[in-house]
């Protein structure tokens, strides 16, 4: 991996790197003691006396070696140490600390004493030395002869090795240790990042989602600030100076003026009819994604604001049989619709199911009333979709999901082209490319991908940071907004009405009667 991959994980996981830094160097802060202790742990000293031991009556006569030690350890010795030092406790506790090393060829004994406290530590390897001496020179003893002990070398304190002379030493105090210990939480966090990037295979990005589905991004749609939710679902008619309109309008014109093509699939044959023929310009859009909640029908409500806005007439089909929702953004009531012409063509015409919405220029054919079985009721469209054809200029529909339902597949081969919606970090890689291969083996049309949930800093493009005008002020922002909020001027006659910036606006796509009716709402 290049530093450039490197450094976009870590910009995706900042959360993770921080919260374990963060996390570390918390704990412990809470589990360091507030002071620094006076005293240096883990330190202790090591005390050595030194005996000579000689036989009394003859220099070149044996001394036994090996049993002189015992004294040193049990019986009237440890009796005489602990006396001399003041011990109280047992003095065979106090013998048990001892180490007596006996040098057969040397004749010498060393008496070692280990302590934390340094003069401890001499005092007993000491007194056990003296009262040794004294103890042989009271007479003869009938296991070990006549023999006599000196003291060489008295003990000296000496301490013992320890970490600090060497390897890695925590600091005392407790900012240091948080410190240090943030640092390595850091480490761990940069660690864990580079581990949920392989876990994880979410798409994200516009390159991630071009590498899996295989299709061009044609529209990036920014994440929706709460002022704008608050506004409602079809933002390209409630609030058309956004960044989110404009990513519609974006998909819309790449819709209009860039050809749709095909899915390369391996095991296809090429040809070159599978090109959409050159100056044809597609009348029938389906609008799918992958999965469900990836905005799928709040994107079709705005690509049918988003047309009609240029004058045409759009015709909008709730074709999500399972789950329909396109009524309720458009402020429709569910009603007689599409499963009811299907289910009996001859009781209505498909003209008297067609509804007025809350947007000029767009109307809507609801899902309707019998959706005991989607399934069957998508395979049936064939007819419908022949007919609203000669109904709008531009008809837009909303279907189930590619992976979660198989109704989408019966209406593929019926349109002109394409959309599929994908939100940014919904499918992984294994569902784009899933994506990808069902569309290749219908060997449908498609237009692009809309990438939706966008965040601001990833989003590319003057359109999401130009603004409209180079003087515009949060007091400019509010009045605009306070000024689509109001009502319209009437219009006269003519059928032509005052648009909100006080030039005359003629409503595309509605009868003189449908005009009046809007500009009397004041």
């Amino acid at each position: 991996m290049t530093l450039q991959a490197y450094l976009k994980i870590f910009s995706q996981r900042w959360l993770v790197i921080v919260a374990c830094a963060v996390a570390a160097g918390a704990v412990t802060w809470i589990v360091s003691p507030a002071t620094a202790p006076t005293t240096k742990p883990g330190v202790s000293y090591t005390a050595t006396a030194t005996l000579i031991v000689e036989s009394a009556g003859s220099p070149d006569a044996s001394v036994p070696m090996g049993r002189i030690p015992l004294y040193l350890t049990t019986g009237e010795i440890p009796k005489r140490a602990a006396a001399n030092l003041g011990y109280t406790g047992d003095p065979a506790l106090l013998a048990a600390g001892l180490t007596v090393t006996p040098d057969f060829q040397a004749q010498a004994l060393t008496v070692s004493a280990t302590d934390p406290d340094g003069a401890t530590a001499a005092a007993v390897a000491n007194a056990f030395a003296q009262e040794t001496v004294a103890f042989f020179e009271e007479g003869e003893k009938a296991d070990t002869g006549n023999v006599g002990v000196t003291i060489l070398q008295e003990a000296t304190p000496i301490p013992d090795e320890t970490s600090e002379q060497g390897g890695f030493v925590l600091p005392p105090g407790r900012a240091q240790r948080a410190v240090l210990a943030a640092n390595l939480g850091l480490l761990l966090g940069l660690a864990l990042a580079l581990v949920l990037d392989r876990v994880d295979s979410r798409l994200r990005t516009r390159d991630e989602i071009n590498d899996a589905v295989r299709l061009p991004i044609i529209a990036e749609i920014p994440k929706l600030t709460r002022p704008q939710r608050a506004l409602g679902p079809i933002t390209v008619a409630e609030d058309p100076l956004s960044p989110y309109a404009d990513g519609y309008r974006a998909a819309r014109t790449a819709l209009v003026h860039t050809q749709s093509r095909r899915v390369p699939d391996e095991f296809a044959p090429s040809s070159r009819s599978d090109e959409r023929r050159a100056g044809t310009r597609a009348k029938v859009i389906l609008v799918t994604s992958g999965l469900e909640s990836e905005g799928k029908t709040t994107s079709a409500a705005n690509l049918a604001a988003s047309f009609a806005e240029t004058g045409q007439r759009v015709l909008v089909l709730d074709a999500d049989l399972r789950s329909p929702d396109t009524h309720n953004l458009f402020d429709v009531p569910q009603g007689a619709g599409i499963s009811d012409f299907v289910t009996e063509p001859a009781d209505s015409s498909l003209e008297a199911l067609v509804r007025p919405t809350s947007i000029p220029g767009v109307r809507i054919i609801t899902a309707g009333t019998r959706l005991t079985h989607p399934a069957s009721l998508a395979s049936r469209l064939g007819h419908l979709l022949t007919e609203v054809r000669e109904m709008a200029d531009v008809v837009i529909v909303d279907s189930a999901p590619l992976l979660a339902a198989s109704d989408v597949f019966d209406i593929l081969p019926m349109v002109d082209t394409v959309v599929i919606v994908a939100r940014s970090g919904r499918l992984t890689e294994t569902q784009g490319n899933r994506v990808s291969e069902l569309l290749a083996r219908f060997q449908v049309q498609v237009g692009g991908v809309i990438l939706v949930g966008v965040s601001a800093s990833g989003a590319p493009g003057y359109g999401y940071g130009y603004g409209y005008g180079y003087g515009e002020t949060k007091k400019g922002k509010k009045a605009q907004r306070a000024a689509r909020r109001a009502p319209e001027v009437a219009a006269p006659e003519g059928g032509t009405v005052t648009d909100r910036d006080g030039d005359d606006e003629l409503v595309p796509g509605e009868p003189d009667s449908r005009r009046s009716r809007r500009t009397s709402t004041a």
